[in-house]
């Protein structure tokens, strides 16, 4: 079974903040890419510093991106709008867990949230769940790669050469059902979404097959 390395744990962790300091409801495949940028440590991060990219380059190009609507704009909190209306969402969740257990919790929203044949019953997400991340097909590529190159471990390398593989596949038909379409809407993004890290690299000048070759080379590299 592929492993995550504690580098990658901790960019996904990274992609997740910067998601939401730009105000976006979501984690994509985008924010992998500044997640790789802000840790700054492996050799992913070498080669898009290489090409000219950091982190407030790629921050103000994503920007850019969400006023021309590919992605949405900044949006408040899940716990910023129940606070418009006076619920404190962390007492509802501490509340919750006192009374019926974490586990107990944990299990009662997966099941809300579980995709249904038929959709009956079922919503996309909760209030009590983190925000939806779309990064799962990026870092399954990642462990195909692993897995191709007799790597029992994904790195920073393989974390973002699985991130341009992702923007140069088209997503199954599984990620486009209903349910999907109606969790990308329920974050604000547009009817399509497969993820901008594509869009992202090419608006900061990097040509993906260039990037994937040198990603290659440089895991090759660190593995001698």
């Amino acid at each position: 079974m592929t492993r995550r390395s504690v580098q990658v744990r901790r960019v996904l962790e990274l992609a997740a903040e910067e998601a939401g300091l730009l105000g976006h409801r979501y984690v994509g495949p985008e924010h992998v890419v500044l997640g790789v940028l802000r840790d700054g440590t492996g050799g992913a991060a070498r080669v898009l510093r290489g090409r000219g990219v950091d982190l407030e380059a790629a921050r103000a190009a994503l920007r850019r991106l969400a006023e021309r609507g590919v992605v949405p704009g900044p949006r408040p909190s899940d716990a910023e709008l129940l606070g418009t209306l006076g619920i404190d969402l962390d007492a509802v969740r501490r509340n919750a867990e006192q009374a019926f257990g974490a586990q107990a919790l944990g299990r009662a929203i997966g099941e809300a949230t579980r995709a249904r044949r038929g959709g009956v019953g079922r919503v996309p997400r909760t209030p009590l769940r983190g925000p939806p991340v779309f990064w799962v097909q990026a870092t399954y590529h990642a462990e195909v790669q692993a897995k191709a190159l007799g790597r029992e471990q994904v790195g920073s390398e393989l974390l973002l050469l699985g991130v341009v593989v992702d923007a140069q596949t088209p997503w199954p038909r599984c990620m486009s059902n209903r349910w999907n379409r109606r969790l990308r809407a329920s974050v604000g993004l547009p009817d399509g979404y497969q993820g901008v890290a594509g869009p992202l690299l090419g608006a900061l000048g990097v040509d993906l097959d260039e990037l994937r070759g040198a990603l290659l080379a440089e895991f090759q590299q660190a593995v001698r």
